[in-house]
């Protein structure tokens, strides 16, 4: 009970410094205005339940994917016009977990929905500090190692721009909690919950079924492959209501093509930290595999390893930071996590070099807010 408490601390604490950092930049860099974290830019022909809203808008340059999800939740089973606006409504939908549980946190009320939002974001934060710590507890690393969940890529970038990367982090770090304590319900919940957050979670639910099969526990790999049939209905849903599913093409032929494309032509100079951080998150994937190391929470490495090493696209590889790092954020910690046995600073080693070059994307808030404060 008492490393469950502390557990709680951390949570709580992660959620607190996400929270604070939000309040500086919405008060220093956007008057005050909290709708500034969705990065609403100019949209042509709101529906109603938009248009009537006052939000704070961006450049279409500096808008991002928030603004979507943001639609969504109000108007999350496509029936107020939403999906007519959205890029690619389809493949937004498929990621509804977020936005439906702040729709449902708001019972449905319009004026609520922005704080409800918020408080989703922010329970994920609690939630993935809250796994971590339990995790790390039980490694015999200090469970106040829970708090650098704050520092996940994915997290920082949620709290910039409420995108549901953060759900799919801490949903991630419940699958390697509730995998090691053996709780076959709550895991399954909880990769119930990833399919539906975002798709990358289906690798990662197909690797874990197979190694269960491999490991002759039929009972919990049929319980994790059927993890996967509500996200599975849910498209079924949106087909029918729809002409096609849409799926991007991000993916290649040629292992870690993405990845090389960026050291051949970088950015900027500090590209090549998050670049070698994401090299160095390979090579211990790579290193697992060589000393055969086979626990639960490490099937989800192999599995996330092997889907992250042909991914590809310009449109996440561009910015090796809020790109690539926020994408890649599934497979950088679960990685960590089954290192932290092996020492904490070298397993979060690759994380801190991806939020190196994090840093200079949010550079211009960080300025806004040091100068706020400094007068």
């Amino acid at each position: 009970m008492h490393e469950r408490r502390r557990a709680v601390a951390v949570g709580l604490a992660a959620a607190g410094i996400i929270w604070l950092w939000q309040f500086l930049t919405v008060h220093y860099n956007y008057g005050g205005d909290w709708t500034a974290l969705f990065r609403i830019g100019p949209i042509a022909s709101l529906p109603p339940f938009a248009a009537s809203e006052p939000h704070y808008m961006f450049p279409a340059s500096d808008s991002f994917d928030g603004q979507w999800y943001h639609l969504m939740a109000h108007d999350p089973f496509m029936r107020r016009g939403a999906a007519s606006v959205i890029d690619t409504p389809v493949f937004r939908y498929r990621r509804i977990l977020v936005s439906l549980l702040a729709w449902m946190l708001a019972l449905g009320r319009d004026a609520w929905i922005d704080r409800a939002y918020l408080a989703v974001i922010l329970a994920f934060v609690f939630l993935g500090a809250f796994w971590m710590a339990r995790v790390a507890a039980h490694r015999g690393v200090h469970p106040a190692w829970g708090l650098a969940f704050a520092i996940m890529p994915g997290t920082i970038c949620s709290a910039d721009s409420m995108t549901v990367d953060v759900a799919l982090a801490a949903l991630i770090a419940g699958f390697a909690w509730y995998a090691y304590t053996g709780s076959r319900w709550k895991l399954a919940i909880v990769l119930m919950c990833a399919a539906l957050t975002r798709e990358v979670a289906f690798p990662l639910i197909g690797g874990y079924a197979l190694f269960l099969l491999w490991k002759r526990r039929f009972a919990d790999a049929a319980a994790a492959a059927a993890s996967a049939l509500p996200a599975l209905l849910w498209f079924a849903f949106l087909m029918r209501h729809t002409a096609s599913l849409p799926v991007r093409d991000y993916m290649s032929w040629i292992p870690m093509s993405g990845w090389l494309n960026r050291v051949l032509h970088p950015t900027v100079i500090l590209d090549y930290a998050a670049l070698a951080g994401i090299l160095w998150t390979f090579a211990a994937a790579a290193r697992m595999t060589w000393t055969r190391r086979i626990v639960d929470e490490v099937a989800g490495v192999y599995s996330l390893g092997l889907f992250f090493a042909f991914l590809s696209g310009d449109q996440i590889w561009d910015s090796v930071g809020y790109g690539a790092g926020r994408v890649l954020t599934p497979f950088l910690l679960i990685t960590a996590i089954a290192e932290l046995s092996g020492g904490p600073w070298l397993a979060l080693g690759p994380i801190l070099l991806v939020d190196v070059r994090l840093s200079l994307d949010l550079a211009p808030q960080i300025a806004g807010v040091a100068r706020g404060l400094l007068h």
